[in-house]
């Protein structure tokens, strides 16, 4: 599949070494190229500054106002989603004030980790930009493959022949319940393989297939605000896909039965968030 190209987001941890190695045996099963992404800069010792509190206030308060922008809808979910959200928030607000300064250090260290790995994602983007080739799909190492994940991948590619993948976003890995990310309001389709919808919805960003174009856009929009480094790969799709609908028509599509397996969400193994260094 020459149009096809596999990237793995990895931090060169042995104990994901079989995982990753399970992917590329996939990858050469199905004739695609492979690449890693696991390069990063170092976490250098920062002395506690009171512009720590101001980075981790903004960040927590644009990722909860694009979380609600993202999941509007009238109902009564979402007005409890707004509820707690604003008390969070407030949380937020009284435990920066009340902690400690190594503690605010350590939320501001967990801030650094997470715009790591979107950063990692930002750069398997610019090396995909730079092929020639139309479709990418993005494993995090904690992707793992099911027995049927090879045939399930070729009846995808199979079915592109008469699919349009242009400027469609397909969650391949999920984590969470479909039902706490995605409005009701926005499911286009719905049979018992997958969900079709409006918009750009992931769910953890394990794993997902994007075209060179829905790509090329995400990057033009992530380049915009100097912000958007400190989003969650998955936060930051979302609202690259609220900036970009404006203009574009965009649609995601989340199968029912993933075709890969979350395993940090599902407890094979253990999240990158739960390690004292990454």
């Amino acid at each position: 599949m020459k149009h096809v190209s596999f990237y793995i987001i990895h931090n060169n941890s042995e104990d994901r070494f079989h995982l990753r190695n399970r992917l590329k045996e996939l990858a050469d099963k199905l004739n695609i190229d492979l690449f890693e992404i696991y390069k990063q800069r170092k976490l250098f010792k920062i002395k506690f500054s009171f512009e720590y509190k101001i980075i981790i206030l903004r960040t927590y308060f644009f990722r909860i106002f694009y979380n609600l922008l993202h999941k509007k809808e009238f109902s009564v979910n979402f007005f409890y989603l707004i509820s707690t959200s604003i008390l969070n928030f407030i949380k937020h607000i009284i435990n920066l004030i009340f902690k400690n300064s190594n503690e605010i250090f350590n939320v501001y260290k967990h801030f650094l980790i997470e715009s790591l790995v979107t950063e990692k994602h930002i750069k398997a983007w610019k090396h995909f930009l730079k092929s020639k080739k139309k479709v990418m799909i993005v494993f995090e190492d904690d992707a793992i493959c099911k027995d049927d994940t090879e045939e399930r991948l070729k009846d995808l590619f199979a079915r592109s022949k008469s699919f349009n993948f242009n400027n469609v976003f397909i969650d391949l890995a999920g984590g969470l319940n479909l039902d706490d990310l995605i409005p009701s309001r926005k499911i286009k389709i719905s049979n018992d393989e997958f969900l079709l919808l409006k918009g750009i919805y992931t769910n953890t960003a394990c794993s997902y297939l994007v075209s060179r174009n829905l790509i090329k856009l995400f990057y033009r929009e992530y380049q915009k605000t100097k912000s958007n480094k400190y989003f969650p790969i998955d936060h930051l799709i979302n609202k690259l896909g609220l900036k970009i609908k404006k203009n574009f028509t965009v649609s995601s599509i989340h199968f029912k039965i993933p075709l890969f397996t979350h395993g940090s969400f599902k407890g094979n193994i253990k999240s990158w968030q739960n390690y004292e260094s990454f």
